[in-house]
């Protein structure tokens, strides 16, 4: 068996191959293109051969070459991948030589790695959060070009009937008029990103089953799902809470046990998903038990505190529906 690390760059890789005994058969440079990675890889038979690299902003398309050339990977998870990230010497080689011996020693501390559909879905979920931060941040810029002028509006957002005042009150060439067509430019884009969305929910039995769950649309829906993935990677609904942040830091020694604010190594996605959607929920006419749940611990801890804890129930919930294949029943 041929063991493979692989110190994968933006421009280029630098790849070790070792065998069993952990002799170093071949090393090299190369720049990041299908065609050197299949130069690389001719002379190890895919079955014959594992190969490790570490998550890194660039993987999937390195990971997308593999594929198409007949390997598999592992994608090492580089935040516990202590052997590198503590090493004294530290270059591209000994990255790579590192990986090897972690691979050849079945030591790889592995990411999940979503199935090509996944990562397609994610793709778009995360484009339409892009634009959706970006017309926020056009929207503030407005605000704050109007407040420096002295214009007050008769709504407090920035809302169709605002932006016909302004488009009536400013010139076509005027920076405001140009932040207004941005802003027409991006809904449009969200607009065709939430239809395919849209599509895709209609088609997809786990999306619908989340959205019998009150203050889950069908955005927010396939938004967890895309980031989840596979549910059954996840043992129990703390391991899912533990993944999306919601649970707390922990400090413990000797006797001494302290709870702190919640881990930050976590999916971030996911999390603002789950405390958002708990917000759409409390703030629902209908009651429903979160809704409950969360005024009920709002008064002894306080709306931060009672917000988190019922994102972490509404996180369980979500991980019994997906599990159970259920819809979502009081």
């Amino acid at each position: 068996m041929n063991y493979i690390g692989m110190d994968v760059h933006k421009r280029f890789t630098y790849a070790v191959v070792k065998d069993e005994q952990g002799n170093k058969i071949k090393e090299d440079k190369f720049d990041n293109s299908k065609e050197n990675f299949k130069n690389f890889l001719q002379i190890f038979a895919p079955e014959e051969t594992k190969i490790v690299m570490e998550s890194t902003g660039v993987w999937e398309y390195i990971y997308n070459i593999l594929e198409e050339l007949g390997y598999s990977a592992k994608l090492a998870n580089p935040v516990r991948t202590k052997a590198i990230a503590w090493a004294k010497v530290k270059t591209d080689a000994v990255d790579a030589d590192t990986l090897a011996d972690l691979l050849r020693a079945n030591l790889v501390a592995e990411s999940y790695v979503p199935t090509k559909t996944m990562r397609k879905l994610r793709e778009v979920v995360r484009e339409r959060k892009t634009f959706v931060k970006q017309i926020t941040q056009i929207k503030n810029k407005i605000h704050a070009i109007l407040t420096k002028r002295g214009f007050r509006l008769p709504t407090t957002t920035l809302c169709m009937k605002s932006e016909i005042i302004l488009r009536e009150e400013y010139y076509d060439n005027d920076v405001i008029v140009h932040y207004l067509n941005l802003l027409t430019i991006y809904r449009k884009e969200i607009s065709e990103i939430e239809e395919s969305i849209k599509n895709i929910v209609n088609m997809d039995h786990e999306s619908k089953l989340l959205m019998t769950i009150p203050g889950i649309g069908c955005i927010r829906a396939i938004e967890i799902i895309s980031e989840i993935g596979d549910v059954n990677r996840f043992s129990s609904s703390e391991k899912l809470c533990a993944y999306s942040g919601l649970v707390p830091s922990i400090s413990q020694s000797g006797s001494s046990l302290k709870f702190g604010s919640l881990v930050k190594q976590s999916n971030r996605i996911l999390k603002n998903a789950f405390i958002e959607a708990s917000w759409t929920i409390v703030q629902k006419k209908e009651t429903n038990f979160l809704q409950e749940f969360y005024k009920k611990l709002a008064k002894k801890k306080g709306k931060q505190k009672a917000i988190c804890a019922t994102a972490r129930k509404l996180c369980s919930v979500t991980y019994a529906v997906l599990k159970n294949k259920e819809e979502f029943r009081y």
